[in-house]
């Protein structure tokens, strides 16, 4: 009878526990806020100074393709001083041959560098920031962190066309007091720089 009894209580308790458990989900809704990154990656200190960086890597490539365009202007100087088809003309002009090949090679690689190097930065920035806006979220009690595309201008020129550039974005309307754009560029700003991975040094 007791066994039976406390079988009663626990089963009459079931419903009302659901119902506590309901209420108690029911007075913690979702907290949402947005970021605005487009706001955010010209505002970051490491943002400038990982333009700085390209803009050291593009001089000192710069630097070396010119040096090898003032080889082959003197080469090709030294070519003209030669009679067509004499040994001295011939080796000349394999010189020249090699020193436009070397050049076209030290442009592709310069160019690839550059390319890999912003994307490095511009990755490790993005890395960054989730993890600058995360923690902020955490000590908040933020729930979802969304990415406010919302309000970004549409442009007229874009071949894609105001319907795709319509239904490509992922917000319609955004309350601004939910921004905490400016917070996580004031924290981030505030930390030191995660170092992105270097591209290969090559010639």
């Amino acid at each position: 009878m007791h066994m039976h009894m406390k079988k009663i209580v626990l089963a009459a308790a079931i419903p009302t526990l659901a119902l506590l458990w309901a209420m108690n989900r029911a007075e913690k809704p979702t907290t949402v806020a947005f970021i605005d990154l487009t706001k955010v990656f010209p505002a970051l200190d490491r943002s400038k100074a990982a333009q700085a960086r390209l803009e050291e890597i593009n001089k000192a490539q710069a630097a070396k393709i010119d040096k090898v365009l003032a080889e082959i202007q003197s080469l090709q100087a030294e070519l003209e001083t030669y009679k067509a088809d004499s040994p001295s003309f011939n080796e000349a002009k394999k010189k020249v041959t090699d020193a436009i090949a070397r050049k076209k090679a030290l442009e592709e690689f310069s160019r690839r560098k550059l390319a890999i190097e912003g994307a490095n930065l511009m990755l490790q920035t993005y890395k960054d920031i989730c993890k600058s806006a995360g923690e902020l979220c955490s000590q908040r009690g933020i729930d979802a962190l969304l990415f406010d595309d919302a309000s970004a201008p549409f442009d007229p020129a874009d071949p894609r066309g105001p319907q795709a550039q319509i239904l490509g974005r992922r917000c319609v309307w955004l309350n601004k007091s939910l921004d905490i754009t400016d917070d996580v560029i004031k924290a981030m700003n505030a930390a030191p720089a995660t170092p992105a991975p270097a591209a290969a040094a090559g010639p």
